[in-house]
């Protein structure tokens, strides 16, 4: 699979759009996908970094001709002069699987001109104030999921939306134990994203010159504009550190038991950690999701930073310093909102309209062995005994030899994800399911039905209905059909009169 991203970073649009690319990039490339990154040389770019990980780019243009100076980050770009310029960047390469974009200033009219270079079209989004024209959309963001439909005018209805926490691109270390919750606050971790141009690590400086008993790890980068200021300040203060340079910045997150920092990319972070979070928004776009997150009880938060009194800041320290219960109920409630594998479930969904089913064949008769008797299947199977191999071996022969089933599985670069069993009987199948030890919680159930389609009507075009049987109370099973567009049809009922 060719993937190419198209997203920008500098020193007013930030960092936040080239890290959680990159972060879907890592997972896409462990499947064997090629990624490339397209991305305008503005002050502050990440290229080279993207270099360093492995990655091929293309430098666009810093500035265009039609481009209005000194615009807001939400400013639209010329789409048809970044069209162009990509297209002379990219010189003639073979069409890409998927393009990606991530940008506040492409939209719909960029979308549908970028066809010429991809298959199929991913955006992701923060705002919900525009119109896409891709296939895929990502809003990892509360305010997405807590809102209603809030897409529904800017999009296509066929296009698939992933929208929430839940699908957080984020890496993989944050599948990982929470933070544990002291008493007091000892150590606090202040950033406010890669380049900080609100300045407001300065200001977080400034309001803890008072709390001499806190250890205090500031993130800013050389690049910020106040980082001389910050520095004397540093030097004033043992109990203090001033990062540049970060490589182990998930390292410096375990060992904070506050984090002071803003409402972008971070905040599924410290939510997937459990560590409670003074919050300050330094974009527009990061507002609301801020706001909403504060409502349901997962940060405390002041506000922008424009409108910010010093001196709230202060007191919202000295508050969540002394305050363990606040501190808990944070980290239990940001905890329950993600769980790190954001970025498989889209890697998942990218690559589920190009990888194929197989038939499966006597060669496979040990994997659907372990795979029919794992526990996780067992437990919500109608049979849920311990299949003896040979009883195994010939119901397999028997399968393969059967001309109204078909035994297919889904194979990635990673290896077999899960099985599908179809029986048909003439215009109507009953189709069943499994998947395979460590494939559960990322789509990839919902991937296989899919495919599983598409199959049936390459194979088997007579047939017009597809059934399923569920266990009533199997909610994981009930939840993949209805997903997958399944209705209930009937009631069906069921007395045991001897169990023994």
């Amino acid at each position: 699979m060719r993937v190419l991203i198209r997203a920008d970073a500098s020193m007013t649009i930030g960092s936040g759009h080239i890290a959680r690319c990159l972060t879907l990039a890592n997972v896409l490339r462990k499947d064997g996908a090629e990624v490339v990154f397209a991305c305008r040389q503005l002050p502050g770019h990440l290229l080279q970094r993207l270099v360093d990980q492995g990655y091929v780019t293309l430098g666009l243009p810093e500035r265009y001709a039609q481009e209005q100076s000194g615009a807001d980050i939400e400013t639209s770009l010329p789409w048809q002069a970044d069209i162009d310029a990509l297209a002379d960047a990219l010189n003639n390469q073979p069409r890409f699987d998927w393009l990606i974009v991530d940008h506040y200033g492409l939209d719909a009219r960029w979308e549908r001109a970028a066809r010429r270079f991809a298959d199929r079209l991913m955006a992701v989004d923060d705002l919900a104030n525009r119109p896409h024209a891709v296939d895929l959309l990502l809003d990892q963001n509360y305010s997405a999921q807590a809102q209603d439909r809030p897409y529904d005018q800017w999009l296509d209805p066929r296009c698939k939306t992933f929208l929430g926490p839940r699908f957080a691109l984020m890496r993989d270390e944050f599948q990982c134990e929470p933070i544990t919750i002291k008493p007091r606050v000892e150590r606090v971790l202040v950033n406010f994203g890669g380049f900080d141009a609100a300045r407001q690590v300065h200001a977080t400086m400034l309001a803890l010159q008072g709390f001499d008993d806190l250890h205090v790890d500031f993130v800013a980068g050389s690049h910020n504009p106040e980082w001389e200021a910050m520095c004397e300040l540093a030097k004033a203060r043992p109990n203090w550190r001033l990062h540049e340079l970060v490589s182990d910045f998930f390292g410096l997150m375990q060992q904070a038991d506050l984090f002071i920092g803003a409402g972008g990319g971070t905040t599924w972070e410290r939510a997937a950690l459990g560590l409670p979070t003074l919050c300050i928004s330094v974009a527009n776009n990061q507002q609301l999701n801020a706001q909403l997150l504060a409502e349901s009880g997962v940060h405390l938060y002041l506000g922008g930073h424009e409108t910010l009194d010093p001196q709230q800041l202060v007191q919202a320290i000295a508050l969540l310093r002394d305050n363990r219960p606040l501190r808990q109920s944070f980290a239990v409630r940001s905890q329950a909102m993600v769980d790190g594998r954001g970025a498989q479930r889209l890697a998942v969904a990218l690559t589920e309209p190009i990888w194929a089913l197989r038939k499966t064949t006597e060669l496979d008769a040990t994997l659907l062995f372990e795979g029919r008797n794992a526990p996780h299947v067992r437990q919500w199977a109608f049979n849920s005994d311990l299949i003896d191999w040979d009883s195994h071996v010939a119901w397999l022969q028997r399968s393969l030899q059967n001309p109204q089933r078909l035994l297919l599985i889904g194979d990635t670069a990673h290896g077999p994800v899960g099985m599908l069993r179809y029986d048909r009987q003439d215009e109507r199948v009953e189709v069943s399911i499994y998947l395979f030890e460590g494939r559960a919680g990322v789509g990839w159930g919902q991937a296989l039905l899919s495919s599983g389609e598409r199959y049936l009507r390459q194979h088997w075009p007579q047939v017009r209905v597809i059934e399923a049987q569920v266990l009533a109370d199997n909610a994981v099973s009930i939840s993949l059909f209805q997903k997958a567009g399944y209705r209930q049809a009937e009631c069906h009922f069921q007395r045991v009169i001897n169990d023994e």
